[in-house]
């Protein structure tokens, strides 16, 4: 049965913050500006209605809700006491459970005791240290937003302050970067690699070594990183790294969107009630989101039909062929979905993390390894050390495994006409 329990509702499709790499903004999709600024108390009745009817018709009995922007935290705070009563009260069988991701400008004591009077758990966007965090998250009149977000995650810590969400930034020392997040006490923190594809790299990468098997910048400053992290006997939860030692342990159903072979059974709801693919893929290309299903017309499972939300779904089992025959697939799973796009074969090619995730994953398979006795390593069946090396030449050998034609053509379907 195909489910889906996770819920991101862009309750704002408008945002006091200009950050440079946005998805929604800064990356060249412009159809929220045809959206709502806001996801009325009405769409949220018409979701909720959904939802049961979903829940009952499958038997899911869990849905997380995620509110999420733009900016959340435009709205008024008896909107969120609203949509927690009209959600929980159409669907009294179902457990929910509540989180928001703000860019924390305007939290205050205030919002997080309204949040914790309603188990709702708070993430705040973070982007390192002062100097690198407002060269990215600026306000729109040019001003960098770290003093605000800075003392929110102060006032964050012991008041229900869940966790911190960053995006990767090379360019920061990891000892800085770490001794940031020590000073301000982050208890949890979320790594995200940038969004970017083939015909538009990040800015982490070089676009003339990007390619080289010995080029893997991220993989580098991530190592750097465990490696300072895992010497801290005080150190926070950083759950990338958490994540990768959990699969290499062979603990069952570990992973998410960008790691691991799990399905992802994550569906955005836009302000106008649009049922969507998450939100991030529109890096990729203008309106590659938009299907016309929507809460107000269509059931939750007409998003199965989409051809995009099933690659989406199915994103860490349609995967290319250098995939299916590389060494790690089962850890890294293609890696996220939006990052293997290129406008002349869309989504079939590996990431463009490739490298680093082989190599960051290589990394941390044997530094577990090496921290087991004989025994220990006997009965984990199949996993043995890597070399990085080795993977890479694997993966350049003649492919043994052959995709699926079906799913060859359905990645390919998503190729962009390519201006010259």
């Amino acid at each position: 049965m195909k489910e889906v329990n996770s819920y991101v509702l862009k309750v704002a499709s408008r945002c006091n913050l200009n950050c440079s790499y946005c998805y929604m903004y800064n990356l060249g999709d412009t159809t929220y500006l045809k959206q709502p600024k806001f996801m009325s108390l009405h769409t949220i009745t018409a979701l909720s209605v959904r939802l049961k009817a979903y829940c009952d018709a499958t038997g899911v009995d869990y849905i997380h809700i995620i509110f999420h922007g733009g900016e959340p935290l435009l709205l008024s705070q008896d909107y969120f006491i609203d949509c927690i009563e009209i959600l929980k009260s159409t669907s009294s069988d179902i457990k929910f459970s509540f989180s928001v991701q703000t860019n924390g400008v305007t939290i205050n004591k205030e919002w997080y005791d309204l949040f914790k009077a309603n188990n709702v758990k708070v993430g705040i966007s973070l982007d390192g240290p002062k100097k690198h965090h407002d060269e990215f998250r600026l306000f729109h009149n040019g001003k960098g937003s770290y003093d605000e977000v800075a003392q929110a995650i102060r006032i964050g810590n012991g008041n229900g302050l869940a966790g911190i969400l960053m995006v990767i930034n090379t360019n920061i020392p990891t000892r800085e970067f770490y001794q940031e997040i020590k000073e301000l006490n982050v208890g949890k923190l979320n790594l995200l690699f940038p969004d970017g594809h083939y015909d538009r790299l990040p800015n982490g990468f070089d676009g003339l070594k990007f390619g080289d098997d010995n080029y893997t910048p991220y993989a580098d400053w991530l190592i750097e990183l465990f490696l300072i992290w895992k010497s801290d006997r005080l150190r926070p939860i950083i759950r990338l790294f958490e994540t990768l030692i959990e699969m290499v342990a062979g603990i069952d159903g570990i992973g998410n969107q960008g790691f691991g072979r799990t399905k992802n059974g994550v569906v955005v709801i836009e302000t106008d009630g649009g049922i969507e693919v998450t939100d991030s893929l529109r890096a990729c290309y203008e309106g590659i989101t938009r299907n016309g299903i929507n809460v107000h017309t269509s059931n939750i499972e007409d998003l199965f039909k989409d051809d995009i939300f099933e690659v989406y779904y199915h994103a860490h089992d349609m995967v290319c062929e250098q995939c299916l025959n590389c060494p790690v697939y089962d850890f890294c799973g293609g890696g996220f979905l939006g990052n293997r796009f290129a406008n002349h074969n869309g989504f079939n090619n590996p990431t463009i993390y490739c490298r680093d995730m082989i190599r960051l994953i290589s990394f941390i398979q044997n530094d577990f390894l090496q921290s087991l006795p004989l025994d220990a390593i006997n009965s984990l069946k199949g996993v043995q050390k890597l070399s990085y090396a080795d993977v890479i030449e694997d993966i350049s050998k003649p492919f043994l495994v052959k995709i699926d034609d079906d799913v060859k053509q359905k990645l390919i379907s998503f190729k962009q006409p390519v201006l010259i």
